[in-house]
């Protein structure tokens, strides 16, 4: 019946309108021939009345000067239309083309002076299909084929007359009637690879690359699944989506849709002023297995061969292809991050746009919204296979937390948010897939401006580093954690400390000797922090760069491991000149892959230290701006009058010392951290290790490292040292610098992690580096 009515709109438009009926005339006389291209029976079209449409494809400029012919003020008195409602409101104009290439050939113009996207437009082509079952619609990219990229439209025609969609109708049609599997169809030309809910999605491996077909029950699923589609495919700068050709329509129980992705509009052929020329611009109809060909010469040299080269020319090519699919089915683990405590909490749910709320600690519950709660959780979807945006925002979380830089700032987070009491505070977990938490690792741990080599060897250890922390802590029960183990991310675990005192005999002092290490074990709650005890984690708030994004993707799923085992891939800012063995910072205990070696090339002894480096350029791609307040990372100087320094010791150690009377290292490691420190006073006499408790009870934030040495100068103590950080693993302006000379961030982890290898956890593939 619609269609009926689709035809008599046509008619009534034809006998008005003198062009379109002369042009709807001529389609009945042009000449069709057909060919093979890529296994599919396509057909060719010598259509003399297209080199006007074809001529019309201005550039950006003419486009611009140009009057929008499909603006309603600017079509031809004698232009018809019909009206179609879209969603949200969304309004259409059903017009006539007047350069047909079939019968009842439509556009669906919007009613606005709009930019042609896909963006929330798919689920009105999809209502459109429904409502005009009998009709294929079809969509050109703005550089795809669109005549009119600066005016939103899609366009129709009746369904039978497009050989890909026929190929695509009849192969699904077989696997519904003999109900066959989405894997296993061998010789199928359709391969399953993935679904969202009830909309499933095949590669269709004939005529050309990068075809994908969509079958769906529903809209809603069928746009979930395309949009995550277009979300694997490249975007070029300064686009808005990738090139595609997208063809939709409905059979009664499915939608269905075939997107047919492009690396340009045009091939070689229309610029050649050889024996090769064509005047071609494919788009939707040609992509669709109709070619137009203006001139008739050129109607009948078009060999298979030919075609099929110009068609491979305008798509996307079989690597290209491969990484789309690798996308689609890739997998990401979930992760528990907690990002900050408190008494009360502020954060925005920017799904709802209800602006500012807070939840505040009372009784030992969670108030929020008038009620008490035990637990808070906001649900957002994450993307196992592609970077989330963001849904929640947290209000003045403190980063850098008992460091130098340490400040209060507003951060944004993708993933879900659950608030939870621990003790006497609030605590917010970002519930976030690895890799989206790893976008902001790279991003917060230095500038996203950095080499692309240094940040992929960067994503690897990172990811390495908290697959491992996961791994091992799922595989323990946290109802064993002993009662007493404090839960928020600064503090330590009972089970990482060692404490004793005894008299020396030889002095009347008491010595205290205990030993503290920080490790992801403080963490009984959720399994890693927000801030440097873990890794630097300040969700989307700087995961802007799109380098960053680039490299993310290119090592999705890469790991480091060792005989089998994911590698404990530590890393540090500076170590010196040398790099650290485990056992010094954390538990006794030593990985043959975390080596004390020179950071020199090839760890030749006398060779010049990668992180030595003075070059401005390279330090403002590693470090973000708070980093880059700290200028001597690699060799460091510190003062402090002697009774500042003894009240300092008295007061973070918790233990009164008296007066100062000597600091000195009793067990360095082979970087030249110390493990164990005496530090001597008038009333007792303590002994300190590891690491980071060393430069935790020496400063006010930390030390720079534990890699110093100490000198009395009358009143005043006076530390030298050297390196940034525990030394362990990866030295991170030493990465960078390497890259900055050519090395590969394979090169890289080769250097920092000798005997490791490279492991993709989805297809378990290894390389040895």
């Amino acid at each position: 019946m619609r269609q009926d009515r689709i035809h008599k709109f046509t008619g009534d438009q034809l006998s008005r309108w003198p062009l379109a009926c002369d042009n709807f005339r001529a389609l009945k006389n042009v000449k069709v021939r057909e060919v093979d291209a890529g296994g599919l029976t396509v057909k060719l079209q010598f259509n003399p009345a297209r080199m006007i449409s074809s001529a019309a494809k201005l550039d950006k400029e003419a486009i611009a000067k140009r009057k929008c012919f499909l603006c309603r003020e600017n079509r031809p008195p004698e232009q018809i239309m019909m009206k179609f409602e879209g969603r949200k409101g969304k309004k259409y104009h059903i017009l006539v083309n007047p350069y047909p290439i079939f019968p009842d050939h439509l556009v669906i113009a919007s009613d606005r002076h709009t930019d042609q996207s896909i963006w929330r437009r798919y689920v009105d082509m999809l209502d459109l299909a429904r409502k005009y079952q009998d009709f294929t619609f079809f969509y050109n990219g703005p550089k795809s084929g669109a005549s009119a990229p600066d005016h939103h439209h899609f366009q129709a025609a009746p369904k039978g007359l497009i050989p890909l969609c026929e190929d695509v109708s009849r192969l699904c049609d077989n696997m519904i009637r003999h109900c066959e599997e989405p894997e296993g169809q061998h010789g199928n030309p359709l391969k399953y690879v993935t679904s969202v809910q009830d909309a499933r999605l095949w590669h269709y491996r004939k005529f050309t690359t990068g075809v994908f077909v969509i079958r769906s029950e529903t809209a809603k699923s069928a746009a979930k699944l395309f949009y995550r589609l277009l979300d694997c495919a490249e975007l070029k700068e300064g686009e808005s989506e990738p090139q595609f050709n997208l063809f939709t329509y409905y059979t009664g129980s499915e939608f269905r849709s075939i997107v047919v992705f492009r690396s340009r509009h045009r091939s070689h052929h229309y610029f050649s002023d050889g024996p090769d020329h064509l005047t071609m611009s494919p788009g939707c109809a040609d992509m669709g297995g109709v070619f137009i060909v203006p001139v008739e010469e050129e109607y009948h040299k078009i060999t298979p061969e030919l075609l099929e080269e110009m068609i491979a020319e305008v798509s996307i090519d079989r690597s290209e292809e491969e990484k789309i699919i690798r996308r689609l089915v890739r997998t990401q683990p979930l992760l528990e991050v907690g990002i900050m405590s408190a008494p009360e909490l502020e954060f925005e749910i920017l799904s709802d746009g209800a602006g500012p709320r807070k939840a505040v600690l009372r009784e030992g519950k969670i108030e929020y919204d008038g009620a008490l709660y035990d637990e808070l959780y906001f649900e957002a979807p994450t993307l196992s296979t592609q970077f989330a945006g963001p849904s929640f925002i947290l209000h003045g979380v403190t980063i850098g937390v008992n460091f130098h830089w340490e400040r209060k700032e507003d951060q944004k987070f993708s993933g879900a948010l659950k608030i939870i009491v621990e003790k006497d505070k609030l605590t917010a977990v970002n519930i976030v897939g690895v890799e989206d938490y790893l976008l902001s690792v790279i991003s917060s741990e230095m500038s996203a401006t950095a080499s692309e080599e240094f940040l992929k060897a960067h994503a690897v250890i990172s990811r390495s580093w908290v697959m491992a922390q996961i791994t091992s802590d799922r595989c323990k029960a946290r109802a064993q954690v002993p009662e007493g183990v404090c839960n928020v991310p600064t503090l330590i675990t009972d089970l990482d400390m060692r404490m004793s005192a005894h008299e020396d005999k030889d002095e009347e002092v008491t010595i205290h000797e205990y030993v503290k290490w920080y490790d992801h074990d403080d963490h009984a709650s959720f399994d890693v922090c927000a801030d440097d005890h873990c890794q630097r984690y300040q969700g989307l708030t700087r995961a802007t760069g799109k380098t960053v994004r680039k490299v993310m993707d290119e090592t999705w799923g890469q790991v480091l491991t060792y005989g089998g085992q994911l590698c404990d891939a530590r890393f540090s800012k500076c170590c010196g000149g040398r790099m650290e063995v485990f056992g010094t910072c954390w538990e006794d205990h030593d990985y043959p892959y975390l080596q004390a070696l020179p950071d020199t090339p090839d760890h030749c002894e006398d060779g010049e230290c990668f992180c030595s480096t003075t070059d401005k350029d390279i330090l403002s791609q590693v470090l973000n701006n708070y980093d880059q307040e700290t200028a001597d990372f690699y060799r460091w100087r510190e003062e402090c009058p002697r009774e500042v320094l003894s009240e300092r010791i008295s007061r973070r150690s918790g233990m009164q010392i008296g007066q100062l009377e000597d600091i000195r290292a009793l067990e360095r490691g082979a970087s030249g951290r110390i493990r164990k420190l005496l530090i001597k006073g008038t009333r007792k006499t303590l002994i300190v290790g590891k690491e980071l408790e060393i430069r935790r009870i020496l400063s006010e934030s930390h030390l720079k490292s534990s890699a110093f040495d100490v000198r009395f100068e009358e009143d005043k103590v006076v530390l030298e040292g050297s390196g940034w950080g525990h030394g362990v693993g990866l030295c991170q302006i030493g990465a960078a610098v390497m890259a900055s000379k050519g090395y590969g961030y394979k090169e890289i982890l080769g250097h920092y992690y000798p005997g490791s290898v490279l492991t993709d956890i989805n297809t378990e593939e290894n390389e040895e580096i």
